[in-house]
């Protein structure tokens, strides 16, 4: 039995002699349960009735957080809000340029070669010609947007053959074919040739017969773009140009008996070169490919009450982003997005990421990487991050402000930066970025927080008063680095607020530390308007607005910070009615 129960029923014995002994000098036969009114007032200025006592209400108690909830105590028992983005997978590739047999043309030399004819002597003429070729190709893929170098393969051969009167003829060791000096060429290996650098040269002498063509096959292994003059290489966006010209030098002789008659003969001598196809397949460039990146948006789940309610603000100390990216390219990427908080399907803000109006300095992505972590955060003070690039956002908090309901990242874009790079063409490289945010909830003054609970089983001891003014009087000690400010309603048996009973609350709740507990006194002063209302009310419903004094910012809320409400104590004041029926 309660010290409120022992009280009442103390009163109800004594009425109850008072009353036997009025009976004593009265008639015996009546009776005083059908003719006497046993609701009494007794005078006096207080009666306190002990109310209840809470158990250290933990944040861990408060917060009542599901497993799938994104705020989350790591093993320190420190909170944080924690969302991951996950981000599609996306290619990047520039498309292979091949240059047809037909984009190039050719042309070929024709050297009028005089030959004396001496018998039993070799009759001899010099060769001072060139041949050339001409790339005109249109239709080069944009995404290169420059052309240094490139590797290249092709199926080529340099044909010579000659026209007259003759058996055949010979072309000395040491004729030489020189092709441009962007060009690095090679052969198949044939010993009767020597190639070096760009030009081939005869090892030895070698007979070309009448209605026979020297086939030399000669395949271009790379081209050195920067090397080529003016108005050649990529002269412009798709347009490739390429002119060549390929001296043919050296001596060639016609043996007496290589002589059909004794006579002198004139012969033509003619050089080609001939070109299938020319592909580029690694190339030192600059480009420019289109670059995919979508993140999906995050959506916000199961939150703590106390952060949910429309009045919450929050100035977090360091909320962070990570980026992780991989970018299996050779192509660094210059990232720009927003950032963009939704509640109730209402955009809050936008934070812009990266060189872009009211953006952050550069977010590059870079090339040839992968698990690479790029960490946005608040202040300019990077201590205690762990991350490949650290960039400050200064209006990061504008994300949690108000606790949204989704974040997205929107208005990606990515491009290529613009720098010297070697890639193979055609080739898919796999670009990836997935993002997590981690937001202590470590606040600054200008956070608000709202959190809603109730006291109740009070009806038994207030069943029996018919009083119009009460009080409560409670203690408060306060680990949790937040000041609160309470206001309280009276409550009936089934929790709904008597609005017959106003309540009043003095006092406020200073915010603590574990290390340095707050002690405040709080009285709620409760004033009935109707007859008989404190009799139906079983507690208090409260509401605490928690606020960041300067003097705590930046605490980390952890889970063991909690709030005692003990020597919760009903003082009802002034003349009590007791119902002893």
């Amino acid at each position: 039995m309660t010290n409120r129960g022992l009280k009442i029923n103390t009163l109800r014995g004594l009425f109850a002699l008072s009353l036997l002994g009025i009976t004593a000098c009265v008639d015996n036969a009546y009776d005083l349960s059908k003719d006497v009114d046993m609701t009494i007032t007794v005078g006096g200025e207080n009666l306190s009735i002990p109310g209840s006592n809470t158990d250290s209400i933990t944040l861990e108690k408060i917060f009542d957080l599901d497993p799938e909830s994104d705020v989350q105590a790591d093993a320190d028992g420190n909170y944080a809000l924690t969302m991951n983005g996950e981000g599609s997978e996306s290619t990047v590739n520039v498309e292979n340029v091949t240059i047809e047999g037909d984009q190039i043309t050719t042309e070929a030399s024709t050297t009028t070669l005089d030959f004396e004819y001496v018998p039993s002597q070799n009759a001899e003429a010099d060769v001072n010609d060139q041949t050339s070729f001409r790339v005109d190709k249109t239709d080069v893929t944009t995404d290169v947007t420059a052309l240094y170098y490139s590797d290249v393969t092709s199926t080529s051969s340099l044909d010579i053959k000659f026209s007259g009167n003759a058996r055949q003829m010979h072309l000395a060791e040491g004729f030489q074919i020189t092709f441009p000096s962007y060009l690095t060429i090679s052969s198949n290996g044939d010993s009767r040739f020597l190639i070096e650098g760009n030009t081939l040269t005869f090892t030895q002498d070698v007979a070309i017969r009448s209605n026979e063509t020297l086939s030399i096959p000669v395949s271009v292994t790379a081209i050195n773009f920067e090397e080529m003059g003016d108005n050649e290489g990529l002269i412009a966006p798709g347009h490739l140009v390429i002119n060549g010209d390929i001296p043919v030098e050296g001596h060639a002789y016609l043996r007496a008996e290589d002589f059909l008659t004794q006579q002198n003969v004139q012969l033509e001598l003619n050089t080609e070169l001939n070109i299938d196809n020319i592909e580029l397949t690694e190339v030192t460039a600059m480009v420019d490919p289109q670059v995919d990146i979508t993140i999906d948006p995050v959506t916000v789940n199961d939150l703590p009450e106390f952060l949910q309610d429309n009045e919450v603000r929050i100035d977090m100390t360091d909320p962070k982003i990570y980026l992780y990216v991989s970018n299996e390219s050779p192509v660094a990427v210059n990232f720009t997005a927003d950032l963009m908080p939704y509640k109730e399907t209402q955009l809050l803000h936008t934070i812009a990421l990266g060189n872009k109006e009211n953006g952050t300095e550069e977010i590059i992505i870079p090339a040839n990487r992968t698990d690479y972590v790029i960490c946005l955060h608040r202040l300019s003070d990077d201590a205690g991050i762990t991350a490949d690039e650290i960039i400050t956002v200064s209006n990061l908090n504008d994300l949690v402000e108000t606790i949204p309901d989704e974040i997205r990242i929107e208005n990606i874009e990515a491009t290529a930066v613009q720098e010297r790079i070697t890639m193979t063409l055609g080739r898919d490289y796999t670009v990836k970025t997935d993002y997590n945010v981690v937001a202590p909830l470590q606040f600054n003054n200008g956070t608000e927080i709202v959190y809603n609970d109730q006291m109740d089983g009070w009806n038994s001891d207030m069943e029996d008063l018919d009083v119009r003014h009460a009080e409560i009087s409670l203690d408060a000690t306060n680990t949790i680095p937040l000041g609160m400010t309470m206001t309280a309603n009276a409550i009936d048996r089934d929790g709904n607020v008597m609005d017959e009973i106003t309540a009043t609350v003095e006092g406020n709740i200073t915010a603590g530390t574990p290390e340095n507990p707050s002690s405040s006194k709080l009285t709620i002063r409760l004033e009935s308007h109707a007859d008989g209302a404190l009799k139906n009310m079983d507690g208090i419903s409260y509401r605490v607005v928690a606020e960041v004094p300067t003097e705590v910012q930046g605490q980390v809320l952890n889970e063991k910070q909690a709030l005692v409400l003990d020597n919760v104590i009903i003082t009802v004041r002034g003349g009590i009615t007791v119902d002893l029926n």
